[in-house]
């Protein structure tokens, strides 16, 4: 060891070598933030946040796992680069569709960019924490750029109340989860994952420790839209911009149900009893409530709120079975939602650019004669969140329900296929307008390059991750197994 590396060692340096794609998101935002300020040069800002993305997932599929730095606030294990990098890719993609629709509809701003970045910065360090404190810089660092990037429609009535409603529950989910944390801290005297799991067990679950672990379930459920504490959700969605809603309907979930996964596994594996009921419950609601009302929709957007809080249940549906199967559906899950949320809500997006469309069930009469190929994009998304094969989320759904199954949850497993056919009633109905109708317009759809690479790439994905879906499967079966693994480290 060089004498400069035992004095680095000596003092502690934290290691900042595994935080690389933080660091590159984090100069990312500040050198989008300098263009603004001194160019506005619109150009320059998407490509330099598009190529910093690009620069900042690199090192998620190269670097080496297992460091846990900044005196062990920090981990950085497969679970943690996977879901990053999926989180990049995430925004990626509405990084390159977010320019034509901001200036089609005259609201161009360059804070859009660089606060997506900084929200972006937060959901990775609420992955890769181990540790209470860690998860919730996190937590709040994401949720207070999007409370503001889902106000940006200034002029738009919808827009400021969707951005109100969100932050005064968001911030009532960040006030619960604290209050929850500090019940642990108290009863465990520690806010690190490991320490609590070795400290509260099934023998020794008294008030305290079920009442932190039923708090956090509480706000926890909130960032995710579970029922019943979804009330933001819809006019959120509704009244942001549209590629905004996509960055919120999947980005900031993936990694709600991500940290979701870790605190529950690593923090409270031997109390599971207490969790996995909370889940059980919120889960059945969240399915039923979204899908019921999703069908009583007219328009799209509203329906498609509705539907991502349905799917929110499918897929904690899983935690009400704590066994390595379960959190692999729920990986998996998770992962190929992004393929499908993403797809049907930037289809909306690149739609609202043509005249007159407004996301009224009716603007869909006829697209399969004006654009065959666009409408067999959201024939592809709507048959996989519908989960029909060979579409991806078939097996989506069906990986949590043989968990459920496994685990002897019968009535939650026959929620789960009741609810989908359920949700066949307004995901055919989108598909029904698009084939069996009469088109109201014979005016050519345009797309921007960014929207049409990215509507194809996601249908094309969905159908091969249909059709071969084993990759994906193996990598949610060993991120559970090593979440398993780290119990008690």
């Amino acid at each position: 060891m060089s004498v400069l590396q035992e004095i680095v060692a000596g003092l502690g340096v934290p290691n900042f070598k595994v935080l690389v794609p933080e660091i590159i998101i984090l100069i990312t935002a500040f050198l989008v933030f300098a263009i603004e300020l001194l160019t506005r040069a619109r150009f320059a800002i998407t490509v330099v946040t598009a190529v910093g993305l690009f620069l900042a997932a690199i090192p998620t599929l190269t670097m080496e796992q297992g460091d846990i730095t900044f005196y062990g606030l920090y981990i950085v294990d497969s679970f943690s680069l996977t879901f990053k990098f999926f989180l990049i890719l995430s925004t990626f993609f509405v990084v390159i569709v977010l320019r034509p629709y901001l200036e089609a509809k005259n609201t161009y701003y360059g804070e859009y960019y660089y606060l997506i970045l900084f929200s972006l910065l937060g959901m990775m360090m609420m992955v890769s924490a181990p540790n209470l404190i860690t998860f919730y810089m996190g937590i709040e660092l994401a949720s207070i750029s999007i409370y503001i990037l889902a106000g940006m429609f200034k002029k738009d009535y919808l827009s400021k109340e969707g951005a109100f409603k969100y932050l005064i529950l968001g911030g009532t989910g960040t006030a619960v989860i604290s209050y929850g944390i500090a019940l642990v801290y108290g009863r465990t005297g520690s806010f690190d994952f490991a320490t609590i799991a070795n400290t509260i067990n099934s023998d020794n679950l008294d008030v305290g420790a079920v009442a932190g672990i039923v708090i956090l379930i509480i706000g926890l459920a909130l960032k995710a839209s579970s029922v019943p504490f979804h009330f933001w959700t819809p006019d959120s969605y509704q009244g942001a911009p549209t590629p905004i809603t996509a960055f919120m309907a999947v980005a900031a979930k993936i990694s709600v149900f991500a940290v979701i996964l870790r605190v529950m596994v690593e923090a409270f594996p031997f109390a599971y009893e207490v969790w996995n009921t909370g889940w059980a419950l919120l889960a059945a609601a969240s399915m039923i409530f979204g899908n019921f009302v999703a069908l009583r929709q007219e328009n799209v957007k509203r329906m498609l709120a509705y539907s991502s809080i349905a799917h929110s249940g499918y897929i904690l549906a899983a935690m009400a079975a704590p066994t390595g199967a379960a959190f692999t559906a729920l990986i998996f899950y998770s992962l190929v939602y992004i393929f499908m949320g993403l797809g049907g809500f930037i289809f909306l997006s690149a739609m609202e650019r043509q005249h007159g469309w407004n996301n009224n069930i009716n603007d869909f009469r006829g697209l399969a004669k004006r654009s065959p190929v666009l409408a067999l994009f959201m024939l592809i998304f709507m048959f996989s969140m519908l989960g029909i094969p060979p579409t991806v989320g078939f097996f989506g759904k069906l990986g949590v329900f043989i968990a459920l199954i496994n685990s002897d949850i019968w009535w939650l497993a026959v929620v789960l296929v009741v609810m989908s056919i359920v949700s066949a009633g307004y995901y055919l109905r989108v598909v029904i307008y698009m084939y069996m109708h009469e088109p109201k317009s014979k005016a050519k759809v345009e797309l921007s390059v960014g929207e049409a690479f990215t509507l194809a790439f996601m249908a094309v994905f969905i159908l091969i991750l249909g059709i071969y879906p084993t990759v994906f499967w193996d990598i949610s079966q060993i991120l559970s197994s090593l979440l398993i693994a780290g119990v008690g480290r």
